[in-house]
């Protein structure tokens, strides 16, 4: 069972009226959305600026999966922290996993993951992560990544 302690990183926020539909619940588009901002404060919080990372070396990052699973509905101007970790690295992918937590809750209203693929930017073909990234994401999931 996912809980709050499984993430290094919960990011905090509100869902906004334009995110509800007329029920005044989050409507389903924006959980994936929802992940796309936690990732971006899991790499902040990293310290590491995948944008100019990949502008140097020539690559970018790819989503090839993702899911969400919907337990309880969020609702407007709820506050909510999102949960992010990476809980598998490969050699050219990794498996990001998110869950969206209620104020106080240990259980999440949704999760899910997406797979991302570390890739050449001309060729769209995969290629292995920087050492350095690894060794970095290694050091913050604290001995939970999987290999």
């Amino acid at each position: 069972m996912t809980v709050r302690s499984d993430f290094p990183v919960l990011h905090p926020m509100r869902v906004r009226f334009i995110e509800v539909d007329r029920q005044g619940i989050l409507h389903n588009a924006h959980y994936l959305m929802y992940f796309g901002v936690g990732l971006n404060e899991y790499y902040r919080e990293l310290g590491y600026d995948r944008v100019a990372r990949g502008e140097k070396a020539g690559t970018a990052l790819h989503v090839v999966s993702a899911n969400v699973t919907y337990k309880a509905p969020l609702t407007f101007d709820e506050l909510i922290e999102i949960g992010v970790r990476i809980r598998r690295i490969g050699r050219t992918s990794a498996v990001f996993s998110y869950a969206l937590f209620k104020q106080d809750r240990e259980e999440p209203a949704a999760s899910g993951e997406q797979v991302w693929v570390h890739t050449d930017k001309a060729s769209h073909k995969g290629v292995p992560w920087p050492d350095d990234f690894i060794a970095l994401v290694e050091k913050f999931e604290g001995g939970k990544l999987e290999r």
